[in-house]
């Protein structure tokens, strides 16, 4: 499948099989190398890591605890009290606003034996008691009272030190919520980079935009990676969802989407814009409704203006897990495409089982009407019982199963489209554009950013994140 990286002697005799490294080198317990089976420049990309518990168990200590990862929307907690349980990484936390007003995020943890404390996806409090032992904490994390108390000797319980377990780091960004659990992670500007730029077009285009309802939240029998794969994958559209040509929500014509342009926005950060259907002002203004057009120039720059204007579609993903879809859809054969929102996240729970978790956004100044149209489209089209989600899930799925087994770990995966294409030199936008949003481009580029994180060497603190 691929050629052999050569090691030094003193390598391969000592450390434990998967902490070998050399230059950047991972050596894995079966003697493979990870930068030997995952060639994203090549297009290679090993089907081992896809199902492999080693791997998988190398992505938790090295990617999901030193990353930023999205716990929320600041209009899910607009109240002093409000708390939603998240997931930061892969460990529990609880997002929530204080008394006074204050973001906060702690590790979903009772610091007496570790006992899941928020136990409601979301409510409004100003204490949280462990059904445990009853150790009560503030909404501002702060220890005020433990079962028993007059039971403690003196210096047995020093409650100042035993507050809730902050996130190492938490920001956000046009309401994004963002959480580290390692306090030498960069700062989020830094984390974001460029993509910064093209969230300002899809989160900020008329001013802010809010979160309605809770997350939807299942389960799949799936890699984490193949779903992230898919976030910016144009050409599966006509083939994997071709049961709903004949019903006319797709165009009859497999190249459909491709009219637009992919970018890699550096830190792993990937997107595409696609126009849909070009000159059809149903697939303009990013599928919103005309009245909110002008709000573009208002809240956008001149560039980002032309792209939300001239756009229909658009999905990205914040490297690692964190995308959105912005598309022009109808949820049945009788109304008009409408805009929709959706904003997604994936958590790894085994090699091959993934949580899915999918909220619904809208743009604050959006009519009514039109946010009535938006949130039934959504339910129709995504989600468990989605007409899309359906067909991806299958696909995730299949593709996992058949990753597990010896023969298939000994062959590589094809991500060679577009792996020759130049830039397009009109690109207005930061990072690389590529004309033509049918390729593989970006999943090269999140498969890179990948490796780089899964072979970097890692000091026994586990918090030193790459520059």
């Amino acid at each position: 499948m691929s050629s052999e990286v050569a090691m030094p002697a003193s390598v391969a005799q000592n450390g434990s099989a998967l902490a070998q490294h050399a230059n950047g080198h991972l050596q894995l317990s079966n003697g493979e190398y990870l930068d030997a089976i995952v060639r994203p420049k090549e297009g290679l990309i090993s089907r081992r890591i896809f199902a492999d518990a080693e791997i998988h168990q190398m992505e938790i200590d090295r990617i999901f605890g030193r990353g930023w990862f999205f716990l929320g929307h600041e209009s899910e907690i607009p109240r002093p009290g409000d708390v939603v349980s998240r997931t930061c990484g892969i460990d529990p936390a609880i997002l929530m606003r204080d008394d006074e007003g204050v973001i906060r995020a702690f590790l979903n943890s009772c610091r007496h034996r570790g006992m899941r404390l928020c136990r409601t996806d979301r409510e409004n409090v100003r204490f949280l008691r462990c059904p445990y032992h009853g150790w009560s904490y503030r909404n501002n994390g702060e220890l005020v009272s433990v079962g028993a108390e007059n039971h403690y000797g003196t210096g047995e319980l020093e409650k100042g030190k035993l507050g809730l377990i902050p996130v190492a780091r938490l920001g956000s960004y046009r309401g994004l919520i963002f959480a580290a659990w390692d306090e030498e992670a960069p700062s989020l500007d830094d984390w974001l980079g460029d993509m910064r730029w093209y969230l300002d077009i899809i989160f900020g285009r008329t001013g802010e935009i809010e979160v309605v309802g809770v997350p939807q939240i299942w389960e799949v029998e799936c890699g984490w990676k193949f779903a992230t794969d898919n976030f910016t994958d144009n050409f599966h559209v006509f083939w994997t969802h071709q049961s709903l040509v004949p019903l006319g929500l797709l165009p009859n014509f497999p190249d459909f989407a491709s009219h637009g342009h992919m970018v890699t926005a550096g830190n792993g950060h990937i997107l595409h814009f696609v126009q849909g259907a070009p000159n059809d002002e149903t697939f303009m203004g990013l599928g919103l409704e005309k009245a909110l057009w002008s709000r573009f120039q208002h809240n956008l720059n001149p560039a980002q203006t032309d792209i939300a204007m001239r756009h229909g579609y658009s999905a990205g993903t914040v490297w690692p897990n964190f995308h959105w879809l912005q598309l022009t859809s109808s949820g049945d054969t009788e109304s008009k495409p409408v805009g929709i929102l959706n904003i997604r996240l994936e958590l790894p729970l085994s090699p091959t089982r993934t949580r899915m978790y999918s909220w619904f956004a809208i743009d604050k100044a959006a009519s009514p009407a039109y946010r009535k149209q938006s949130y039934e489209n959504y339910v129709r089209t995504f989600g468990p019982g989605g007409i899309f989600d359906q067909d991806d899930m299958e696909n995730w799925e299949d593709c996992t199963a058949a990753a597990t087994g010896p023969a298939a770990k000994r062959h590589s995966l094809h991500h060679k489209m577009g792996i020759n294409r130049q830039p397009a030199a009109d690109w207005p936008g930061p990072g690389i554009g590529y004309p033509d949003s049918y390729g593989e481009m970006t999943q090269r580029a999140w498969y890179e950013e990948w490796l780089r994180w899964m072979t970097k060497p890692v000091g026994p603190s586990n918090k030193r994140v790459p520059s």
